[in-house]
């Protein structure tokens, strides 16, 4: 349960406009953001998870990022992204081995494009690999995908998106191959849908989302809320 709810709040309880999803931010601006999300799995109990990003761009076209999340706020993962050109960015995070003694790379590459003046797509795909822990165990290789539409009303917007999360391959464990059945690893779909208000250099929002799949770790469907608060300097 918590391996899935973890993978939710990663990839898909962002409310605002998907840091990964949309251009660079420009040159000399920053965005710091704070998350609360709430999940639950049929009549089993819920559980609470906490998401700190900061985001500033040093030079023209670049952008590092520094998050940390989870139930117990135990992951780390520091990121770059260059704007290669104005709809296409590619980036690479590197997550610490903080709840975990293992490494992980995730290259990823986003795309988007205005379809009207009020509405927005936004794209990113991400493959997450990962090093032996210390006891030679080692996690399969991760496919995260999703995308967004934005649409702008004066200073409020609404998104909707859709990730789909699966594994690639097969994870180790005491030397043995592990299914990705078995590790809840299977393909996820996560359709989710938000409100933000903008006023000035400050974003609040929430968000609601469901998440399929029962290799995924979903017997029936898991919901979740988020409640959202970023400003921009």
């Amino acid at each position: 349960m918590k391996k899935f709810l973890a993978i939710v709040f990663i990839c898909s309880a962002s409310v605002f406009a998907g840091w990964d999803y949309f251009p660079v931010i420009e040159y000399g601006k920053g965005e710091a953001k704070v998350a609360f999300v709430e999940a639950r799995q049929g009549n089993r109990g819920g559980e609470n998870l906490q998401d700190f990003k900061i985001r500033y761009s040093p030079m023209e076209k670049l952008e590092l990022m520094s998050k940390v999340f989870g139930d117990k706020l135990g992951n780390y993962v520091l990121g770059a992204r260059y704007q290669v050109m104005p709809a296409i960015s590619a980036g690479l995070d590197l997550g610490f081995p903080i709840s975990s003694t293992a490494w992980s790379l995730t290259p990823n590459a986003q795309y988007s494009m205005p379809l009207t003046e009020a509405l927005i797509l936004g794209s990113n795909v991400g493959i997450s690999i990962y090093t032996e822990d210390a006891n030679n165990n080692k996690h399969g290789t991760d496919l995260n995908a999703g995308g967004e539409l934005d649409l702008a009303m004066g200073k409020s917007t609404v998104t909707f998106g859709l990730d789909i999360n699966t594994g690639l391959t097969q994870s180790e464990r005491n030397g043995t191959k592990r299914s990705l059945k078995s590790d809840s690893r299977g393909l996820e779909f996560v359709p989710k849908i938000g409100y933000v208000a903008n006023p000035g250099n400050l974003s609040l929002g929430t968000n609601i989302g469901m998440a399929f799949g029962e290799d995924a770790g979903h017997d029936n469907y898991t919901t979740f809320i988020s409640v959202e608060f970023a400003v921009k300097f």
